[in-house]
């Protein structure tokens, strides 16, 4: 290349920059049908010319201000009611951008991991008929793209603005949909649901890093990361790529129509062997066959597997008949008309697990295949290869580092105004229950620093969700609740308690409109103090009674209630701390008597505290009650006031 190339390439790219930098330009949320938040300040910022004056203009309110020497400016609007539609001016002498469609009502920011950002339209329950009934164009969501970042001061995600329509909601987070509906409705005024959402991550992510430098359990990460973003920022960068080769990976058809994995013909003699339900997960891209012999063709059919983890295709004589994605349950698989035949027939399958690479097929006693009306066992071997299609790469959980996705997905929205912050989270963070309290504290109290104003903290509490056990046990998954109750000592906040709503074997439970409205009511209670019965009832006090407990309740409306023949959840202990199942009965309006013949001094006592609970104890609203433990300390015939 020649030195005047050279030379007139490097002034260019120079020209480029310059003009780039004198642009007039502003984050990504700032666009047609955007919602701006009602009564609040507004802070609208962006880039410009250095020097110039850029003016601002909406509604009634205008302002000016100039561009500092980088070109970065910050002009703020004066409060204004809730109205639109309406156009946002922005202006320098040479240049106007020009935003339509804006309206001023509520914002909130949707917050957490997948169960808050579960789609409506991903099986929801009754998720149909809502979006017949979605025809709300004042509600807008602003999704946010999955990205994170070891660095701070990063733009904002692009995304759109998109307007709720039939068309639209299905994509929408489903607790975000109910919530904003419940909102807009009660309210009158315009809804904007900020999506900023990854699931399967965990709080510290959330949380700067910064913040975290003192909190037990993440010091030490959060201190790798702030002395060395640049290092790990490379290693995020290094982890995207082999992420998109996972995914380009699990879409590829290679093995469907290059290597004919799903044909009849094709020879797996020489496969391995593996017996379903797989007690040892299998890894990277598998390959299932087993060959079935009929008598003769059937007038119906139909498969099942009973759980598939987690991404699957399933083939019968070499025609596709179901796809499953992460975010399917595993249902029946009703088979086209003809594609049984009298004699052998092929039944394959293509599994695979982005998660965490561990591939498990099939449930006992819930492995079949129907052949009108007889029913053959799928269980037992079956021929299995994971080395016909490339290995998966090994991704690391980066998404789970101090601080990353809290630089990516949080700080870049600040300091746009909002009404307050929904949150679902918790799950990814079970496994240690004993630092929660401090980290989701945490985490609260530096978005609020951050953004610079006192923001309303909405959460969901843990469902129940595994394996219910007969007698009482430890539980990571309780203690974790109890962590999230405790964070309720942080002002402006408040729980959804959810144990009634769980899953035994998913722990994405599908009615989320009943969580969003238990949101709702805890936003009219905390965000707009309306006098309404927000919580179900929470422990006020205990007393040990002879060879039992008597307690009494906060919360309770006019009164508590069972759900059930029998109050169910309550365990007790003695002083050997072993916990007995404990029986339970109404005292009046707010009182409980609890006991156990197993148990004649009793010391402590717990309820809900399991992974799944059938605890039934609710208040006259229908919500149910707080789970707690208490006690462990308490003396014969003295009375404490018991927080949970």
């Amino acid at each position: 290349m020649s030195k005047l190339l050279q030379s007139c390439l490097i002034f260019m790219s120079l020209i480029s920059i310059n003009l780039m930098a004198s642009e007039l330009t502003l984050p990504a949320l700032f666009a047609d049908h955007m919602v701006l938040q009602r009564d609040q300040q507004l802070k609208i910022w962006g880039q410009a010319k250095a020097g110039d004056t850029v003016e601002v203009e909406l509604a009634q309110g205008k302002t000016s201000v100039q561009a500092d020497a980088n070109g970065q400016w910050l002009a703020t609007l004066k409060p204004q009611p809730a109205g639109g539609p309406y156009s946002l001016l922005v202006k320098t002498q040479s240049q106007s951008l020009r935003f339509n469609d804006v309206w001023l009502g509520e914002v909130w920011v949707a917050s957490g991991q997948s169960n808050m950002e579960w789609k409506l339209g991903a099986q929801t329950e009754n998720w149909q008929q809502e979006v017949q009934d979605s025809n709300l164009p004042q509600i807008r969501f602003y999704t946010l793209p999955k990205t994170l970042s070891a660095l701070p001061n990063q733009p904002v995600p692009a995304a759109s603005w998109i307007v709720a329509s039939p068309e639209t909601v299905a994509d929408f987070s489903a607790i975000g949909w109910f919530f904003a509906k419940q909102n807009h409705l009660q309210k009158g005024v315009a809804v904007g649901v900020i999506d900023a959402t990854w699931g399967g991550t965990a709080a510290e992510a959330w949380t700067p890093a910064q913040a975290l430098l003192n909190v037990p359990g993440y010091e030490k990460d959060a201190a790798d990361m702030q002395a060395q973003p640049e290092v790990w920022q490379q290693r995020i960068e290094e982890n995207k790529q082999k992420d998109q080769q996972k995914w380009q990976l699990i879409a590829s058809n290679a093995g469907i129509e290059q290597l004919k994995l799903a044909e009849p013909a094709t020879d797996d003699s020489q496969w391995q062997k593996v017996s379903l339900p797989n007690a040892k997960p299998l890894s990277d891209i598998v390959w299932l066959r087993k060959t079935v012999k009929l008598e003769k063709a059937p007038a119906q059919a139909s498969l099942f597997f009973g759980d598939i983890n987690q991404i699957g295709r399933i083939f019968v004589n070499g025609q596709q008949v179901a796809e499953e994605s992460w975010a399917d349950s595993t249902t029946e698989i009703k088979l086209p008309a003809g594609l049984l035949k009298a004699g052998d027939n092929l039944i394959a399958l293509r599994v695979i697990n982005s998660w965490d690479n561990k591939v498990s097929v099939g449930r006992a006693g819930q492995l079949w295949l129907k052949a009108d009306a007889s029913q053959l066992n799928l269980e037992g071997d079956w021929r299995y290869k994971n080395d016909a299609e490339p290995q998966l790469p090994d991704v690391k959980f980066l998404n789970w580092k101090p601080g990353v996705l809290f630089n990516a997905m949080i700080k870049p929205l600040m300091p746009y105004a909002v009404k307050g912050v929904i949150w679902y989270q918790g799950e990814s963070n079970g496994d240690k229950p004993q630092y929660y309290h401090k980290l989701f504290s945490t985490l609260i109290q530096s978005w609020r620093q951050h953004w610079q104003q006192p923001l309303p903290f909405l959460y969901v509490q843990l469902a129940s969700y595994m394996k219910p056990q007969p007698y009482p046990m430890e539980s990571n998954w309780a203690e974790l609740r109890e962590a999230q109750t405790k964070t309720l000592a942080l002002p402006q906040t408040a729980m959804a308690v959810i144990t009634d709503l769980g899953d035994i074997e998913d722990v994405h439970p599908r009615r989320k409109k009943p969580v969003a409205e238990r949101l709702y009511l805890a936003a009219r209670a905390v965000v707009y103090a309306e006098d309404v019965l927000y919580s179900g009832p929470v422990l006020k006090s205990i007393r040990v009674r002879d060879s039992g407990f008597r307690l009494s309740f906060d919360q309770v409306g006019t009164g508590l209630s069972v759900q059930g023949d029998q109050l169910l959840g309550f365990a007790i202990a003695g002083h050997d701390g072993k916990y007995h199942n404990a029986q339970a009965k109404l005292l009046g309006t707010d009182q409980l008597l609890v006991w156990s013949e197993q148990v004649k001094t009793p010391v402590s006592i717990r309820f809900g505290w399991a992974d799944y609970t059938y605890a039934n104890l609710y208040n006259s609203a229908g919500l149910p009650a707080v789970p707690f433990r208490a006690g462990e300390k308490l003396k014969s015939d003295t009375s404490t006031g018991a927080t949970p």
